[in-house]
C-alpha cells in the first residue's frame, strides 16, 4: 500500500504521520521506519520506531531516493511500514516526479509487503487525477 498525506505547509501533515506511526506500534508485527530530512521530530516518535535523518545521506533525485529506500528494504526484511515525511525535501523533487515515485513504491510494497505513507506539500485537489486513489 502507498498513501499520500496531503496539505500545504503548516497544515499538520507531520503531526498526523507521527501519530499514525506511534499508533501503528500497537498492531505492527514488523519494524516501522520514519524518514525525514532533519532531526526535528526524533523525540516525538516512540523509541521503537527507527528514525532516519535522510539529510545525512545527501539524497538528490528520484533515482537516489528510490535506491535508498530499496537499500533499506534489502538490509532489513522485517520492515513493515515506512513513513516518508516531506518527500520533496528529502529527494529534492517536485510534483512532476511524484507519479514515478508512487508507481515504483507500489511495486516494492507489493513485492516486499511493506506499506509506504508519504507527506507531500499539496492540497488534495492539486494531486494529479491518476494519484487521487492514493490520497489519505
Amino acid at each position: 500500500m502507498v498513501k499520500l498525506v496531503c496539505g500545504s505547509k503548516g497544515t499538520g501533515k507531520t503531526r498526523t504521520m507521527v501519530e499514525m506511526g506511534n499508533s501503528a506500534l500497537e498492531t505492527a508485527k514488523g519494524k516501522i521506519f520514519f524518514l525525514e530530512a532533519n532531526n526535528k521530530h526524533i523525540y516525538d516518535l516512540n523509541y521503537n520506531i527507527k528514525y532516519v535523518n535522510t539529510k545525512e545521506y545527501g539524497i538528490v533525485g528520484t533515482e537516489q531516493f528510490l535506491s535508498f529506500v530499496y537499500g533499506m528494504l534489502a538490509a532489513d526484511y522485517d520492515i513493515e511500514l515506512v513513513y516518508i515525511d516531506g518527500l520533496y525535501k528529502i529527494a529534492k523533487i517536485d510534483l512532476h516526479d511524484l507519479e514515478e515515485v508512487v508507481a515504483k513504491l507500489k511495486v516494492a510494497s507489493e513485492k516486499f509487503e511493506v506499506d509506504f505513507i508519504m507527506s507531500v506539500n499539496h492540497d488534495k485537489s492539486e494531486v494529479p487525477e491518476k494519484l487521487q486513489t492514493y490520497v489519505h
